[in-house]
């Protein structure tokens, strides 16, 4: 017995020895690794912050969920460097595990029982999803383009699935990843075009990095005129009676247009209001499940259905389009048809309302406005030294309630915009060295020599512009992982 406690003892101390040499071996060769140390300081600035802040329970918050730019960096800088050929498969399965993202939540589509697109991305917001979406994308370009080990078959395979990533990236309305889609292909097609020699090559390139931005814009602009252009109208002609002999009310100027449609058309409020307050517990002057005005709810779900807005127009609804109109969605639209052209009608609904009101609470993009409004202010108030790690979210509500802001205090964020949140945190100094610990490492370490990390770098930082990517645990993650593992976790050489 004696000798199992001996041996026992014996083994554990070996482990330790060699755990211990491993953990001092580590920390030796990290602290000789220049751009990682300068990478992991996005953390210790955030660690700095805590002595002049006031909320302590929310800076250790942040900095939990920020502890992947600290961990990150360590472990991976300090292992050994994978080759291109297991670096592909991690790669293949990364892509395999978004594309099956893609897959649950085009099925919760097909189910039509959201209000919001966003609620179709159930495991991560559908922000960080698109980014996810678009990096495999491009992963896939590269294996179709420059790897040679895939075979025909997989390639046209790939092919099919970027596709298939563009179009869900339509279905989400994920105008971020579609706007960083669009500029990654224009600027490798640019490239593309003065290093290349042959003139049929070079033209087919000028024609990707000229036609695609072109046909957006057009197709934009086609979008915006045919939602702003209702039809034709000769009062004359129009029934000025409804079916129940009450008298319509045509408005084309006090309701305005949606959707390419005069709200104000056909409206007899008195049958409206009876026929709804029949078919539904929520009342007619009331409010929906969301909060919204139930009338002028009705009145703009109905316009989208090309229903007039009478008796007969309510009770032509189904018990789904009753659903939805409880629930707050005022265009069928919304959750039969998501995509591009929806997400410009709501941008545009978005900014009327915010013309019209002051209030940005109905769209994403006039919020964003309103959230760089005080961010720009606290800016100016603490250009220094900022407010600290834990303060930004208060000093931003403080801020939004000071501007007179319409906001809903529900839509009372941050900044989103990752460089603007920096600069109220921490001032003019740390920004400034943000900016430098985000581009040095990659400088230092030869990751702009590299197609894989130069395209993650551009996914993220333009994303950075219209979000505050770091501050949840999924965007924190997906930054400090793929950032660190292509810069300091594979080898630079790539399979061609």
């Amino acid at each position: 017995m004696g000798g199992f406690f001996k041996g026992t003892a014996h083994f554990f101390s070996y482990v330790g020895t060699l755990a211990y040499e491993n953990v001092t071996e580590k920390i030796v060769a990290f602290s000789k690794n220049r751009p990682a140390l300068i990478l992991t300081s996005i953390y210790f600035m955030h660690v700095i912050g805590l002595f002049y802040t006031s909320d302590i329970d929310y800076a250790l918050k942040d900095l939990r969920i920020k502890l992947p730019l600290l961990l990150f960096p360590i472990i991976l800088s300090t292992m050994e460097k994978i080759e291109y050929r297991r670096f592909r498969i991690m790669m293949i399965f990364y892509v395999l595990a978004t594309l099956a993202g893609t897959l649950i939540s085009f099925s919760l589509m097909m189910k039509a029982n959201f209000t919001d697109i966003r609620e179709v991305s159930p495991f991560i917001s559908p922000i960080r999803f698109g980014l996810n979406i678009t990096f495999s994308l491009f992963t896939l370009v590269y294996f179709i383009i420059l790897d040679k080990k895939f075979r025909f078959w997989q390639k046209i395979l790939f092919g099919i699935v970027i596709a298939w990533f563009i179009a869900i990236l339509i279905l989400l309305e994920s105008l971020t990843s579609l706007w960083i889609v669009l500029f990654i292909m224009v600027l490798y097609s640019v490239i593309l075009l003065f290093r290349t020699q042959n003139l049929i090559v070079k033209l087919s390139f000028l024609m990707l990095a000229v036609g695609i931005p072109l046909v957006v814009i057009l197709y934009v602009k086609h979008i915006v005129h045919e939602t702003r252009t209702p039809p034709h109208i000769v009062a004359a002609e129009l029934d000025t009676h409804t079916a129940s002999g009450n008298t319509y009310v045509h408005d084309t100027i006090n309701l305005g247009v949606e959707d390419g449609r005069y709200l104000g058309l056909y409206l007899c409020e008195k049958e409206m209001a009876e026929a709804w307050n029949k078919r539904s517990s929520y009342k007619y002057n009331g409010r929906t499940r969301g909060g919204e005005e139930m009338k002028a709810t009705l009145i703009r779900y109905l316009t989208s259905k090309n229903l007039r807005k009478d008796a007969e127009g309510v009770n032509a609804l189904t018990d789904w389009d009753v659903k939805m109109i409880e629930k707050g969605v005022a265009n069928y639209r919304y959750v039969k048809n998501p995509g591009l052209r929806t997400r410009i009608l709501k941008i545009m609904i978005g900014y009327d309302v915010y013309k019209k009101t002051g209030d940005p609470s109905g769209s994403s993009v006039m919020q964003r406005i309103e959230y760089s409004k005080a961010a720009i202010k606290l800016i100016h108030e603490n250009f220094w030294t900022g407010v600290g790690t834990g303060d930004i979210e208060n000093k931003l509500i403080s801020e939004y309630i000071q501007m007179g802001s319409e906001l809903k205090k529900e839509f009372m964020f941050h900044a989103h915009n990752q460089f603007l949140a920096i600069f109220v945190t921490f001032g003019v100094f740390g920004f400034l060295f943000f900016i430098f610990a985000l581009i040095y490492p990659a400088v230092k370490a030869g990751g702009f020599k590299d197609y894989f990390f130069v395209t993650f770098f551009i996914i993220i930082i333009i994303s950075m512009f219209s979000d505050d990517t770091l501050e949840t645990q999924a965007g924190a993650t997906l930054f400090a992982f793929f950032y660190t593992f292509l810069l300091f976790g594979k080898k630079r050489q790539n399979s061609t």
